[in-house]
This record gives C-alpha cells, structure tokens and sequence, in this order.
C-alpha cells in the first residue's frame, strides 16, 4: 500500500495513532523500528507517532490526503464512517483508499500477533527487514521465535 500511495503521491507520512486503549503486542516505538526497517523509499516516507486525531496531524505538517487500505469490502463500513468523520473535521482533506496487494489480503496485525504469541511466523507473512527487527525485538524481551 506505502508503495501504491508513493506512486502518485510525492511524499507519505505513515502515521501510528497512540490509542490507550488497545493493548497491542508491541509499543508504539517497536512498531515504528518495524515501519524504519521496511522503509526503501528514504525521505520520501517518513514514520510518526501521533497523539491526537488524523486530522490535527494533516493539517499541522500540510497535508490534504488520508491514506487508508482495504484488505476486503467488510473494512468499507468502518473505513467510509471514519473518512466521513475526517471530512467534517476537516473539510479540505480528502482521503483515498488503496486495496491491498491480493497476496496480503489474509494478514492483519491480529494475524502475526497470535502467530508471534504461539512463537511461529511463516515465511513471507512479514517483510524480510521486519521480520529481522521483530524477532531482534523478542530476544530483548527473552522470547525468542524459534
């Protein structure tokens, strides 16, 4: 998706919203040495952390388009209520949706979480970069994947 989205945008800021109240896996700071890892574009994608609404974001770095993916319709629902929502924050952003690759369509966060948690990760479930830096991450925490 950050390649589909570099394809017609000149820049792309991947954004990680600090939410409270989901406890994920891993930190904000981990999930942002993963994205870094990745990162092949150079100054053209650029990773943020972000406390606060999307919106509050684009506007105070410029920015006039939300990126957002869709694995499959059942993420459409969601996805429309929250652009809608964006566009009554902020009138002057728009947002544009870019399917996933068919070839990632069945991973999600959830997916390598619970794969991660029963110590497995498939080949080619994760990028190669990120799969260095996560199993790098659960060696700090004495968990490592076998």
């Amino acid at each position: 998706m950050i390649e589909s989205a570099l394809s017609i945008f000149d820049g792309l800021y991947v954004v990680l919203a600090i939410n409270p109240e989901k406890d994920g896996l891993f930190t904000i700071d981990e999930r942002i040495e993963m994205l870094n890892a990745m990162n092949r574009f150079g100054e053209q994608m650029k990773v943020c952390k972000w406390d606060g609404l999307v919106t509050d974001f684009a506007r105070k770095h410029g920015c006039s388009v939300l990126v957002r993916g869709l694995r499959n319709a059942a993420e459409l629902p969601y996805e429309t209520t929250m652009a809608y929502m964006n566009q009554r924050l902020d009138p002057s952003i728009k947002t544009v949706f870019f399917l996933y690759d068919a070839k990632h369509v069945d991973i999600s966060s959830t997916l390598v979480r619970d794969l991660v948690t029963h110590n497995r990760l498939p080949d080619d479930i994760v990028p190669q970069e990120v799969e260095k830096v996560l199993r790098q991450i659960l060696q700090r925490r004495g968990c490592p994947l076998s």
